[in-house]
């Protein structure tokens, strides 16, 4: 073949796969979409198109790239790449064969996308509680929607599921028999993350996780400017300011977990009831999330540093999302009755939980969590379990909801 010939076909093979790229998703379908169908719009991406240009306004400087020998993926179609492996979860290769690209250029454009995300969206969405007034405002937040007052946050954590890493031996194995990193995770009474840590080995527990985490330590020594302990309203003794968790939590002056189940009075079924009220806010955010972004509803087929990363953009995203820049964006992501409702009637499951009643991406921790602890802390439940039994403390269904779990143990046995 000629030299001439050479060059006429290097141009014919550039023009056709230019052609080819124009006929993908990003060209054919979420155009159109952005200006047409802003409801299919939502379902594609999880967001509305004020939210999605919002959101590609903050992230475009991150993931901009330069070119000099060819054309450059732009900004707007590394996050349509992005958004949709975490909405759906497909693999690279098929993300890849939608938007006419290598599973090689995917795997990259989310590596740095998720990075970005996470760099620009924690400044905002993200921001840890620094001074007492936050931490007071999201107590008053627990108290007014759960009823649970000096209350700065729901404690829980998850495994997220991957393959086996090379050569990890059983490193990230964990008590359900895959491979794993553990998400835990703080929220507000907003289901919005305040607190996380990403990426210990799964084989570890929820408490051991938490106990050996910046955050754990943080909250150990005081060193997030936690309120000191004030009195109720028409109270004189003071209650300090806790963070409520499940049984997987070693009981602490500033933890609240439930009574053992065996052989509860009235009083800890009661403060059990009201704990359980709070906690839930927890469950639900991670609820939400498994449904939203599907990327956790199968183990992820990636290395580490990915399922990391990845873990966090959807974190920050889901702040974000929940967050929103007006009252009707909100509720679309998150819209009335997708997540739990503790009414006088009785507790109304949300739709989440029949999203991802066969979730196998996002489990729960096991719950191994010591039965250690300091007299203080046992004193200081004793002293919530006490306001909740008070006529100050009391809500007048907290009553139906323990009959109601002393006749289910009942007919139990």
């Amino acid at each position: 073949m000629t030299k001439g010939n050479k060059n006429k076909k290097s141009v014919w093979v550039r023009k056709i796969f230019q052609e080819r790229k124009t006929k993908g998703e990003f060209y054919l379908l979420v155009q159109d979409l952005r200006l047409f169908d802003e409801e299919f719009f939502f379902k594609y991406f999880r967001m509305t198109p004020v939210q999605y240009e919002e959101l590609l306004t903050m992230i475009a400087p991150e993931i901009q790239k330069s070119c000099i020998t060819r054309e450059c993926i732009g900004p707007s179609e590394r996050l349509c790449v992005t958004l949709r492996y975490l909405t759906t979860g497909d693999s690279q290769t098929t993300i890849g064969m939608n938007f006419r690209m290598s599973p090689t250029t995917v795997g990259r454009i989310i590596f740095s996308t998720c990075e970005a995300l996470w760099k620009v969206l924690s400044l905002v969405f993200m921001k840890c509680p620094s001074n007492e007034a936050e931490w007071k405002c999201i107590a008053q937040g627990f108290e007014i929607k759960w009823n649970f007052p000096h209350c700065i946050g729901a404690l829980d954590g998850k495994h997220v599921v991957m393959q086996a890493p090379a050569n990890s031996g059983s490193m990230f194995f964990n008590y359900k028999k895959t491979h794993s990193i553990v998400l835990m995770a703080i929220c507000n009474a907003n289901y919005q993350f305040t607190l996380v840590d990403i990426g210990d080995s799964g084989r570890n527990s929820d408490g051991g996780v938490f106990s050996y985490s910046t955050m754990g330590e943080s909250i150990k020594k005081n060193s997030l400017g936690i309120p000191r302990p004030e009195a109720f309203p028409s109270t004189q003794k003071c209650y300090p300011f806790v963070i409520v968790a499940d049984e997987a939590f070693q009981l602490q002056q500033n933890i609240m977990k439930p009574y053992p189940r065996e052989a509860l009075g009235i009083s800890e079924r009661v403060f059990n009831y009201r704990l359980s009220r709070a906690r839930r806010v927890i469950e639900n955010a991670f609820g939400i999330v498994a449904a939203r972004f599907r990327i956790f509803r199968r183990p992820i087929h990636a290395r580490v540093e990915m399922v990391i990363q990845v873990t966090k953009a959807v974190i920050a995203l889901h702040n974000y999302l929940m967050a929103g820049r007006s009252f009707s964006h909100s509720t679309k992501y998150c819209p009335a009755g997708f997540v739990d409702n503790d009414t006088e009637n009785g507790r109304e499951l949300g739709e989440w939980r029949k999203v991802t009643q066969s979730d196998e991406g996002l489990r729960d921790v096991s719950n191994a969590g010591s039965n250690n602890y300091s007299r203080d802390a046992k004193l200081v439940r004793e002293d919530f379990k006490n306001y909740f039994m008070s006529p100050k403390g009391q809500v007048r269904w907290q009553w139906n909801a323990v009959h109601a779990t002393v006749d289910c143990f009942q007919n139990e046995d």
